[in-house]
């Protein structure tokens, strides 16, 4: 009898913890979505199950920069994000370049770490502001709800590191009316 009041002071216990852990997610992702910039970002890495169908949102890893020419550079961004692809695995002490051995460093791990963004080297972004960021993405912030392109949309609060950054819905497109046509 004394192991079933146990188990079930277990049960709700955990039910509990989880039941809290999910408001403070919550408040932490509407903290960031009203108080942060909306920026572009561009996907480095992402967990697969978010370019399917499906409920859960996952994490990934994105480049954002504070300078909106950069933000919106999207031949470099996507270029940046495919170098940094291709030192994932690599050994930083392989590699004879510093700045490149830091950037295989920054990604030695797929753990997502709540709130992480590095400045990458100037050395190797070309003198731009462009950080790595470790993000959250949900999916009722993307257009089918899942993956489909590398640009998204992100919130960041750039004068509080260690705070979360996240995807933010999609802008709405400003839509013609049929008669539009008929005011001129």
């Amino acid at each position: 009898m004394t192991a079933w009041i146990l188990g079930g002071l277990a049960v709700a216990g955990v039910a509990g913890l989880l039941a809290v852990m999910n408001v403070l997610a919550g408040r932490n992702k509407q903290r960031t979505l009203d108080e942060g910039e909306p920026v572009t970002g561009w996907l480095v890495q992402a967990n697969t199950a978010l370019f399917e169908d499906g409920a859960g949102d996952y994490p990934a890893v994105c480049l954002i920069s504070p300078d909106p020419d950069t933000a919106e550079d999207e031949g470099f961004m996507t270029d940046l994000a495919d170098r940094i692809m291709e030192l994932k695995g690599v050994d930083p002490g392989d590699t004879d370049d510093e700045a490149e051995a830091k950037v295989a460093g920054l990604m030695a791990s797929e753990a997502y770490q709540f709130g992480r963004r590095d400045r990458l080297p100037k050395a190797f972004t070309g003198g731009r502001s462009v950080y790595l960021a470790h993000l959250s993405v949900y999916r009722d912030h993307l257009p089918g709800r899942k993956l489909t392109g590398r640009r998204l949309y992100v919130a960041v609060i750039w004068d509080r590191p260690g705070t979360l950054i996240c995807t933010r819905p999609a802008p709405k497109k400003k839509r013609r009316r049929r008669d539009d046509e008929d005011d001129e």
